[in-house]
């Protein structure tokens, strides 16, 4: 009888260990490092317009509409256009957001890969109308301070750059 219970035990540690050696082996290689891929890096045909990049872009108008102060929710809206990765930033108003964009021959500009932090503010409407522009928008003119985003040259959004100090 003894015998008989020392074998149900080590059977059940065995399926103990083969249960932690799983879990172990599966949460290794959720962990995997992701490598770059070439959506990420700039292109070799196009090089980042130096008068959009590495620039705070304070969002103005949206849709034709001015913004003031009180339109906007937890943070100002703006948006920065990294150099090196083709990769941009910023704050729709309430979340941060994060994804590539692309600039094409003409001035053209392709969003992509954005990504939305996902909290809840009062006012979602500025928010909900940033994130449709990085959607639709096709080209981008930059003037000395100024960005406008636009599709199929109706101006979309326009923004002005803000030096920080």
């Amino acid at each position: 009888m003894i015998y008989f219970c020392k074998l149900i035990l080590l059977n059940q540690m065995n399926m103990k260990v083969k249960i932690v050696l799983l879990v172990f082996v599966l949460c290794i290689s959720a962990c995997k490092t992701q490598t770059k891929t070439s959506a990420s890096s700039p292109s070799a045909d196009m090089k980042a317009d130096q008068a959009l990049v590495e620039k705070y872009w304070k969002l103005v108008e949206l849709n034709g509409n001015p913004l003031t102060v009180s339109d906007h929710n937890e943070k100002e809206a703006h948006i920065i256009f990294k150099n090196e990765t083709n990769r941009f930033s910023g704050s729709a108003g309430c979340n941060r957001i994060t994804g590539v964009y692309n600039l094409e021959k003409s001035g053209g500009i392709a969003f992509s890969q954005t990504i939305v932090s996902r909290m809840m503010c009062l006012n979602m409407d500025i928010e909900t109308q940033f994130l449709q522009v990085l959607e639709t928008a096709d080209t981008y003119t930059v003037g000395k301070d100024t960005l406008v985003l636009s599709k199929e040259k109706t101006p979309l959004a326009r923004f002005v750059v803000v030096y920080l100090k």
